[in-house]
């Protein structure tokens, strides 16, 4: 199983990387989304996972689909099988998770190709709507 990986801000905070990561290069492409995505997907995972409105989490989901789109990568949530809990940053108050997601901060290496990727230690919070943020710790694996 040959998976690839980044940081997503490492050049930006002198994180180094080695073996088989790839670090971001200087040229990177946006991952945006869009309610195409199959948000529900992710709405559903969360649900299983007892998330609730206001909660914050990191986690890594898994597998997402990249396409290439314009010079952007759109992210897609329909092949989503996986949500994993990391850490509970800020408890949910009980309400339901909103429907719509937003991506930020989220970026890929130019050189990427549109195909499964696994998005780990991404901050996952629903107030308003689902905003799926990128932190330095956030990576992108190839799904093989």
């Amino acid at each position: 199983m040959n998976r690839e990986r980044f940081h997503l801000f490492a050049n930006f905070f002198s994180s180094k990387g080695g073996g088989s990561e790839k670090t971001e290069a200087s040229t990177s492409t946006e991952v945006f989304t869009t309610s195409s995505a199959q948000p529900h997907v992710l709405r559903e995972k969360m649900a299983e996972k007892k998330l609730s409105h206001g909660e914050t989490v990191t986690a890594s989901i898994s597998p997402v689909r990249l396409e290439a789109v314009h010079g952007k990568m759109a992210l897609y949530f329909c092949p989503m099988q996986t949500l994993d809990v990391l850490e509970t940053t800020t408890p949910g108050d009980g309400g339901e998770i909103p429907a719509n997601v937003v991506v930020e901060g989220l970026t890929v290496p130019s050189g990427y190709k549109s195909g499964l990727y696994t998005l780990k230690n991404v901050q996952i919070s629903s107030n308003g709507s689902i905003q799926v943020v990128a932190n330095t710790k956030t990576t992108w694996e190839v799904v093989s």
